[in-house]
């Protein structure tokens, strides 16, 4: 007996929508011309998203394992576009902060991400795009939880 066509859901509609933001954004970023890897200008962005953070956080937040964030911000670093800093309450660890250096690439990757909105939110009537982005970060909410109880097993 075969099995029923699966439901595609919210879940797998999420899931398949950030793959298409995540490549459109990569190309967007090829076309401002940042010099950098996707993975740089995305490290770049969460770093001004997120300033002084600890290293450990910030590869938490971008879902990257802490290898992969090191070589990332070894590059921006030798570009001079962020800095390490002593973490003041743990000297082994480091907080990352942006140099002034990275203002003009950063500018260029608000630019892609602005593009990548644009087109995404297109053909949404602006009165539910604040609607959407609160259903979206309810979710985000709901599964943070389990996200901080896993880790702590």
């Amino acid at each position: 007996m075969p099995l029923p066509s699966p439901n595609v859901g919210v879940t797998m509609l999420v899931v398949d929508l950030a793959r298409l933001l995540r490549r459109r954004f990569d190309a967007e970023l090829t076309r401002v011309d940042t010099g950098l890897t996707a993975g740089e200008a995305r490290t770049l962005f969460y770093v001004w998203r997120n300033p002084g953070e600890r290293q450990a956080m910030l590869a938490d937040r971008m879902y990257v394992e802490p290898m992969t964030l090191v070589g990332y911000l070894d590059s921006l670093e030798k570009a001079g576009l962020i800095r390490r800093c002593p973490d003041p309450k743990d000297k082994r660890a480091k907080l990352i902060e942006l140099t002034p250096e990275a203002n003009p690439l950063l500018e260029r990757i608000g630019d892609a991400l602005q593009e990548v909105r644009s087109k995404a939110l297109e053909d949404v009537a602006p009165e539910d795009r604040k609607t959407l982005e609160l259903l979206l970060q309810t979710m985000k909410d709901s599964l943070l939880p389990e996200a901080s109880k896993g880790k702590q097993k």
